[in-house]
């Protein structure tokens, strides 16, 4: 059963009065349902706990999902008209195929081929050529609408902030300790910076065939795997002083990263949740990283970080209870089982919504396959502090390769009706095996 922290009652008016913040200030960002949080939060403020944890877990599932559907750029021009875009970069570029790479502004003004300048709003996926460009970086980019997208023949850097600076440099002395390592190191580029310097590759492809990728993309997994690779060895050395230490490691880590909203909220949960419930950091963790960055309520990694942690939230004190019972398992792993299994349950209607599929075997792949990735990033780091060690990564490799490939066997499902009968289905047996074994029990 979950125990519950003493919880802070003004907290819970500092999240009503951030939601109404943000919406004030960032309109445009925001859609009208963001409204329930808060209201949500004076109940929980009640005292009406069950009824108001599933409801507000629900709630930011829905305004997710709304916002991320309405995210269309507001320009007041014809796209058409449109030849240049200027923005501030929220998403670093990565390379996609050949020499081209995309990357996503938060248009500030776009402008005809005339040069006249027009008001933009909203954010915009950029197809360009081969370029270098990290989260806050001011650019111009030189081409036309495609769609939702835009195709740049040119573009290039405005203005890059010492931040902004100091963590380039950064990232291309760990990509350059990496790329000896060929695949293996692109691999570790992505699980320690979010972005290699290839395109798409076999294990990246054989991933999201399996329903995988998301081990792979950085999240707040990736946070509690730096967590643990670094906890013991801090303890031992600096005592009580090494929570910390490890807070100051982990905040740099998501600085490192350019700031990715998954993370970010993984960060601030963190720190909330040492003093308050678990109600109250969720909500709180969604307030806050709106008002941080709230060009994050339209990136898909932070809905889905949210929504993950709502289904934790919700099923993983069931499920784990239901393993347990079933199976004679360590506590250590039912539990983390259950809330990776948890969290890729809830996901399932977002990823048909967005992909239009979904892996159903993921459920069961997902935890041992992000125990084998934890490995895989622990070793990268080690890798970039002694790269003599990087044929033990190619190894590595070499195994998740095979074993990413046996998982992309499953097939995969597109009707959403399927999944939730095979889900409902799986839930049945679980609870059904449960109570027959209590009963049993009790019976003796």
């Amino acid at each position: 059963m979950r125990h519950y922290k003493k919880e802070k009652s003004s907290f819970g008016y500092i999240a009503v009065i951030g939601a109404v913040y943000s919406s004030w200030f960032y309109p445009e960002f925001f859609s009208r349902p963001l409204v329930i949080i808060p209201v949500f939060s004076v109940l929980l403020l009640a005292g009406k706990r069950e009824a108001v944890r599933y409801l507000l877990v629900l709630s930011i599932f829905m305004v997710t999902m709304f916002s991320l559907s309405s995210a269309t750029p507001d320009i007041s021009i014809e796209r058409d008209a449109v030849s240049t875009l200027y923005g501030k970069v929220i998403q670093d570029s990565s390379k996609k195929r050949g020499r081209s790479t995309g990357y996503r502004v938060m248009l500030e003004a776009v402008s005809d081929n005339k040069g006249n300048l027009f008001s933009a709003d909203g954010s915009i996926y950029v197809i360009a050529p081969s370029s270098d460009f990290i989260y806050g970086d001011i650019v111009r980019s030189d081409g036309y609408f495609s769609g939702e997208i835009f195709i740049s023949g040119s573009a290039r850097l405005i203005e890059r902030s010492p931040a902004a600076s100091l963590r380039h440099h950064a990232s291309s002395w760990i990509k350059s300790r990496l790329r000896s390592a060929g695949e293996a190191g692109e691999l570790g580029m992505r699980l320690i910076l979010g972005y290699g310097e290839e395109g798409v590759f076999a294990l990246s492809e054989n991933a999201r065939k399996s329903g995988l990728a998301h081990v792979l993309a950085l999240s707040g997994m990736h946070l509690s795997i730096i967590a643990l690779i670094i906890s013991k060895p801090l303890r031992l050395i600096f005592g009580r002083r090494s929570g910390g230490i490890i807070d100051i490691i982990l905040f740099l880590f998501s600085f490192l990263s350019g700031w990715r909203p998954s993370l970010v909220r993984a960060f601030i949960f963190r720190m909330l949740y040492r003093n308050l419930g678990m109600d109250e950091a969720f909500m709180l963790s969604y307030v806050i990283l709106l008002s941080l960055f709230p060009e994050s309520v339209i990136d898909l990694g932070a809905m889905y970080s949210f929504i993950s942690l709502g289904g934790i939230f919700i099923l993983s004190d069931i499920l784990d209870e239901s393993i347990r019972s079933i199976l004679p398992v360590p506590y250590s792993f039912s539990v983390s089982a259950a809330a990776s299994a948890a969290a890729l349950i809830f996901s399932i209607p977002l990823t048909i919504d967005v992909f239009g599929s979904y892996q159903l075997g993921a459920i069961i792949t997902s935890f041992p396959f992000s125990a084998l990735i934890s490995g895989y990033m622990g070793l990268s780091i080690a890798v970039v502090l002694f790269p003599f060690i990087s044929p033990v990564l190619s190894a590595l490799y070499v195994v998740m390769e095979k074993a990413f490939e046996v998982a992309a066997v499953f097939p995969e499902f597109s009707a959403p009706l399927e999944y939730i009968l095979l889900v409902a289905a799986s839930l049945f047996i679980i609870l059904i095996g449960r109570f027959i074994i209590r009963f049993h029990l009790g019976g003796e």
